[in-house]
């Protein structure tokens, strides 16, 4: 009946229906909201279920987890549905694509950095991470996931000093004679506050760790790895090699025996570097005490500068930024790399020396000035010049990857968490590292794999590569040689254009786990693999794309030329 009355009904009551059929028209923004709110009703009230039954009847746990489920569904679903739609209905231009995505970026940018700021922990962690690599995001989430570097709000003063006397057994007045109770900096698992020590008047960072934040630690790991089977399965062997990093976080005590093995490691062999040591008997689990460094974080530093060459060229910081991102994203960035002229860490040395001399010079005028014109004349007294750091950018790269190459192959044991939020440009022209909470130790017998690893894909072949990355422990689906070819390059060699075959690493990544499903990375690495990405995110702000492989090739060499005349077999039988 239905069909014959469908049949015999006017020709404009058949075309509505045809509209109303139509894909094009299913996929309408309107009735996605309706299919949206359907869909994440439905998903929500399984994963409540799917949590009560695995978390039993702690209510903090159900309450993070379908705070997470029901926010960002919604969000991978809208997602989900443009790129489809994309692939069924094409976009006229590239640009009208663009455009498209930039909207949906921009209308979910600050709902995400939003869910991240409430579920804290983990969770600004992986921000922190992503807003390193302005390659791989996109710039809306880029920029406010850069205020996760520093500008996690903070628990209060009172918090903190409950947790001090709580840690030391004995009033705040006793330890510290200043202590400032807004803290200077938060993230991931605690926040710093400025103090100055009652016994030796030496000015001090104290870092306060939440105590939930371990607890809730194992939830959100599992929560999320969930989404990520959800969304991208592909990237579940890297989840859990970060979980297993994440877990040597949470005793400062351990920071602290990290801060003076690296910094007894290090400082010798490196002059301009300057690692904090923790104050002796001041460290607990949730509270360290460590010696303060006097200077500006480096991406702060590098900013202002950025500001500077935007103005000289007549435009925006926010112009200038994009530009320098689609000349990276269209590997012309990398090409003027091989090419341009930079100047030499040496050239920018003498520049910067001749800068300050020039400052001192105008410096002792205005010394001479105010001592002996003012008292004559009554004028106001000129105000010195500030003598500022001149930024090298060849030499702070070139600095930051020996020193963790030195790290991680020579020593052994390195800080696993380098990024710009870590690293001052101190008053003096030095460079300051800090936060070592995720510091992981390597064998030798891993460190010799990682050197060869390092050498061959500096100068091997790629034949070398696959063969030596598979015996590291590489396992994809079907081993696909390809596939493992680029693997080993994304993780230590470069993540660029040239690599990337012109498209963005998040994308070529998800790309290669569709071509075969990845199954197991190389165990122990992933933490290397993250300094070296981190760096690389580095050299992107500084316009010096690199490749991690080069770098690190000399140090790599060293190793391997100390233990040329050991086999394997040798190492194995001595550990």
């Amino acid at each position: 009946m239905f069909i014959g009355r469908l049949l015999t009904c006017p020709k404009s009551s058949t075309i509505h229906l045809q509209r109303i059929l139509s894909v094009r028209s299913v996929l309408q923004p309107r009735r996605l909201v309706k299919f949206a709110v359907g869909t994440t009703l439905l998903t929500g009230a399984g994963f409540l279920s799917y949590t009560v039954y695995e978390s039993g009847s702690e209510w903090e746990k159900i309450r993070r987890t379908s705070y997470f489920w029901s926010h960002m569904i919604p969000v991978y679903i809208h997602y989900r549905y443009q790129q489809f739609y994309f692939k069924l209905f094409p976009a006229k231009t590239p640009e009208e694509e663009d455009q498209v995505w930039l909207n949906l970026h921009n209308k979910y940018c600050d709902y995400v950095l939003n869910v991240v700021l409430h579920q804290r922990g983990v969770y600004i962690k992986l921000g922190q991470i992503a807003s390193t690599r302005p390659d791989i995001i996109p710039k809306p989430y880029l920029k406010k996931f850069a205020q996760l570097q520093d500008g996690v709000p903070p628990q209060s003063g009172e918090y903190a000093k409950q947790m001090i006397e709580q840690a030391f057994g004995k009033p705040l007045e006793d330890i510290f004679s200043e202590f400032n109770p807004n803290a200077v900096g938060a993230a991931t698992i605690g926040q710093a506050h400025e103090a100055r020590l009652k016994r030796s008047n030496k000015e001090v960072i104290v870092k306060i760790q939440y105590p939930e934040v371990r607890r809730l630690f194992e939830l959100d790991f599992s929560t999320l790895k969930k989404f990520v089977r959800l969304a991208q399965p592909e990237h579940l062997p890297l989840f859990d090699e970060f979980e297993k990093a994440f877990q040597i976080e949470f005793d400062f005590r351990r920071e602290a025996k990290a801060l003076d093995v690296i910094g007894r490691n290090i400082m010798p062999r490196f002059p301009n570097v300057v690692i904090p040591r923790p104050i002796p008997d001041m460290a607990t689990e949730f509270v360290l005490v460590m010696e303060k460094l006097d200077g500006t974080k480096l991406i702060d530093a590098l900013k202002a500068e950025q500001a500077k060459m935007a103005a000289a060229q007549g435009k925006t910081l926010e112009e200038f930024e994009q530009e320098m991102m689609a000349k990276y994203l269209s590997g012309e960035l990398y090409r003027q790399a091989k090419t341009k002229y930079t100047p030499s860490a040496f050239v920018v040395n003498v520049y910067a020396s001749l800068i300050h001399t020039i400052n001192r010079l105008k410096n002792v005028y205005i010394y001479i000035y105010n001592h002996l014109m003012i008292p004559l004349f009554k004028q106001k007294p000129m105000e010195y010049i500030e003598q500022r750091v001149v930024i090298n950018p060849h030499e702070i790269l070139d600095l930051l990857n020996e020193v963790h190459a030195q790290e991680i192959l020579l020593d052994g044991i390195f800080n696993g968490d380098p990024h710009p939020g870590n690293i001052f440009l101190l008053k003096n022209g030095k460079i300051g590292l800090i936060d070592f909470g995720q510091v992981q130790e390597l064998s030798l017998s891993h460190r010799l794999k990682l050197a060869k690893l390092i050498v061959l894909l500096a100068e091997g072949t790629k034949e070398e590569i696959i063969e030596h990355y598979i015996s590291m422990g590489v396992r994809t689906r079907h081993m696909n040689r390809y596939v493992i070819e680029k693997l080993a390059r994304l993780g230590f060699d470069r993540d660029d254009p040239e690599i990337c075959e012109g498209k963005n690493a998040q994308i070529f990544f998800e790309q290669l786990g569709k071509l075969d499903e990845v199954i197991q990375l190389p165990e122990g690495y992933l933490m290397a693999a993250r300094v070296g990405m981190l760096l690389r995110g580095l050299g992107t702000w500084l316009q010096l794309p690199h490749s991690t492989a080069q770098k690190w090739a000399p140090v790599a060499k060293q190793l391997l030329n100390t233990y040329k005349d050991t086999n394997e077999q040798s190492f194995t039988s001595a550990l």
